[in-house]
């Protein structure tokens, strides 16, 4: 990994940055943390000036204060990049920071994604939801499962040995770094709604895809144990400009699994 990046919070958002540049603002999904990017951030901050934020409630971010899920962390991140005096840049996103980066370009005027980077991401209302996984429309019983899988260390354990396939880069390790305790419940809160309605939180975004007018770029993992290559490839198909790289034997997390090839996929689109 290059050099190190900052650590700084502003407004109750902490965030690693650095370099100088064109603004790449890089987002993480569930569960995850600043983390998620923090290898190929730092390797791009040589030519660019990286911005990394914590969703609030994970990593070092505080506990968001009303609203913790897609409106709620996108006006955290715009507030964020107001205060940073950035109002137009790269905008990288993987899992459920995609849906909270298009709902920033939706309902936030001011703010401008000239580019988009889209990994191992759901934004459709009709995802295949695998049979043990809807169980979340059941009252009850959905908090009990989701408690089980994805609020304690032994379910995230789990969750790991199946959804990450390169091990060696993205070992458990470096992958417990996300798993604080208010990271872990806001993993569980916003796995469990999401799960629980997917048109009623995913049918604006779904909505938006085919008037996107940022280049977009769409990274995915070949054994993706949550959305397959298919979700991919009709990501990259809604989207009028877009294209889509897999990558071989890798699994959801993409950006640890593999932070050399996802930068140079960068790097290259950024250039192109």
């Amino acid at each position: 990994m290059a050099g190190r990046l900052d650590r700084h919070t502003e407004g109750g958002t902490s965030y690693l940055t650095g370099g100088e540049g064109s603004p790449v603002v890089f987002l993480h999904g569930i569960p995850g943390s600043a983390l998620t990017w923090e290898a190929v951030a730092a390797r791009m901050q040589d030519q660019y000036r990286v911005i990394v934020p914590d969703l609030r409630g994970f990593g070092q971010s505080e506990p968001p204060v009303g609203d913790y899920y897609m409106e709620g962390q996108a006006r955290a991140i715009v507030d964020l990049l107001d205060t940073l005096g950035v109002e137009e840049c790269t905008l990288a996103t993987h899992d459920f920071g995609g849906p909270v980066g298009l709902t920033m370009m939706r309902l936030f005027s001011d703010f401008t994604a000239r580019e988009l980077v889209l990994s191992d991401t759901n934004l459709f209302t009709d995802t295949y939801v695998p049979p043990p996984l809807r169980v979340a429309k059941i009252p009850l019983l959905n908090t009990v499962f989701f408690q089980l899988m994805v609020g304690n260390r032994f379910g995230l354990r789990m969750l790991y040995n199946g959804a990450v396939k390169e091990k060696e880069t993205a070992s458990w390790s470096k992958f417990q770094r996300h798993l604080t305790p208010s990271g872990m419940a806001m993993t569980r809160r916003i796995f469990q709604r999401s799960l629980a309605d997917l048109e009623a939180n995913y049918g604006e975004i779904e909505r938006m895809l085919t008037d996107i007018q940022s280049r977009t770029l769409v990274l995915w993992g070949d054994d993706d144990l949550f959305f397959s290559t298919g979700v991919g490839e009709r990501t990259r198909a809604a989207i009028p400009d877009a294209e889509l790289i897999v990558f071989d034997e890798t699994g959801h997390f993409v950006p640890e699994e593999r932070p050399a090839e996802v930068t140079a996929a960068i790097r290259g689109f950024l250039r192109s």
